[in-house]
C-alpha cells in the first residue's frame, strides 16, 4: 500500500494542519484525522511494514493475527517503520511484551513509538515498561544524546507484561519553531512537554520498537492497530 501523503487532496490537509492552531485536548483521538491505519492482522497488511534504521538481529514471524518479532544477539531495540512519513503527527499502537522474554530482560524491556525519526536514530519516542508499570517520554538528538522530557511510574494506568498497552504520541511544531510533545497510555494523558527546540529534529520517519537500555536479547513482543493521524483542520 502505498503512504497516503503521496494524495493530493492529503497533502493540501497536511499544509494546511501544519498552519493551524496548536489545539491539545485530554483525548488521544480528540481534533484528530486518522491518515494511516494498519492491523497488522494479517499476512499482507504486515507486508507493509519493514525494519529501519540502526539496523538490528531481530527475528520477524511467530503470530498469524500481530506483527510479532523478536531480539536477537547484541539487539539493543528493533525499530519498524509505517509507511507514513511527516512533522506533525500523531501515531498510536497496541504493544505487548511477552512473559516469555528472559526473565532478566523482561524487567527493562519497553515498547514504544517514535516520530521524526531518522537513519542516524534521532526521534522523538514515548515508551511505556509493563514490567515496572512506567512510561518515558524522551527526544534522541542526532549525535544520541537523550534529552528526558518525563519518566515515571503510571501505576494501573499501564498494563503489565502479557497484556495490551495502547501507547500514543503527538509531536506538533508550532510557527515560532517550539514542539509541543503528548504521550498517553491506553486512553490516558500521562505526560506533556514543550521542546524550544521543535525543528531540531529532521527525521520525517514513523515506527514502532520494543528495546531497552542495555541488551535485549531474547525479548519478544507484538503490535497491532497502528494509526497515524494529523490535526483535524476542520
Amino acid at each position: 500500500m502505498r503512504s497516503l501523503i503521496k494524495n493530493p487532496l492529503l497533502c493540501a490537509v497536511l499544509a494546511a494542519a501544519s498552519l493551524g492552531a496548536m489545539a491539545f485536548t485530554a483525548s488521544a483521538s480528540a481534533d484528530t484525522l486518522i491518515v494511516y491505519r494498519n492491523d497488522l492482522t494479517t499476512v499482507d497488511s504486515r507486508a507493509q511494514i519493514h525494519q529501519m534504521a540502526p539496523q538490528a538481529n531481530c527475528e520477524r514471524g511467530g503470530s498469524p493475527k500481530a506483527f510479532r518479532f523478536k531480539l536477537g544477539a547484541k539487539a539493543k531495540e528493533c525499530f519498524y517503520r509505517v509507511p507514513m512519513v511527516g512533522s506533525n503527527l500523531q501515531v498510536s499502537g497496541t504493544a505487548r511484551i511477552f512473559k516469555s522474554s528472559p526473565p532478566k530482560v523482561l524487567r527493562r524491556t519497553y515498547a514504544g513509538v517514535s516520530l521524526r525519526q531518522s537513519s542516524d536514530g534521532s526521534r522523538y519516542q514515548f515508551v511505556v515498561w509493563p514490567y515496572t508499570r512506567r512510561y518515558g517520554l524522551r527526544k534522541v538528538q542526532p549525535n544520541g544524546q537523550v534529552v528526558n522530557f518525563g519518566s515515571r511510574k503510571a501505576g494501573r494506568k499501564v498494563n503489565g507484561p502479557d497484556k495490551a498497552n495502547r501507547i500514543t504520541l503527538r509531536a506538533f511544531t508550532g510557527p515560532k519553531g517550539n514542539t509541543q510533545l503528548v504521550g498517553f497510555v491506553n486512553g490516558n494523558k500521562v505526560v506533556a512537554a514543550r521542546d524550544e527546540q521543535g525543528n531540531s529534529l529532521i527525521g520525517r520517519d514513523t515506527s514502532f520498537s520494543i528495546g531497552s537500555k542495555q541488551g535485549a536479547r531474547g525479548a519478544i513482543g507484538s503490535f497491532i492497530n497502528i494509526r497515524v493521524a494529523i490535526p483535524d483542520p476542520y
